[in-house]
């Protein structure tokens, strides 16, 4: 298992994560990693990519689509985005 997948699964299992673009980046201050699929659309990467580092946070870029993403956080849904938060 990556370490990715590991950090994700430990969030979910706390409820520490937000999933999608607006949730994101409205936790970006509280957020200790801002994960993003490889299918997110451009915007949604340019906003992120603005504003994570004024935060400090780091941004990774997750190799699969949403996916992939998705059924990696448990949803039966496309995530575009992940934050994992701190608290």
């Amino acid at each position: 298992m990556l370490k990715i997948e590991k950090a994700l699964k430990e969030a979910l299992a706390g409820s520490k994560f937000k999933c999608g673009h607006k949730q994101a980046l409205q936790s970006i201050k509280g957020s200790k990693l801002i994960v993003i699929s490889r299918s997110a659309d451009a915007k949604t990467k340019r906003e992120l990519e603005q504003q994570a580092p004024a935060a400090g946070v780091p941004i990774y870029q997750f190799d699969g689509n949403s996916t992939q993403l998705g059924k990696l956080c448990g949803k039966p849904f496309r995530v575009a985005v992940v934050a994992l938060k701190t608290e």
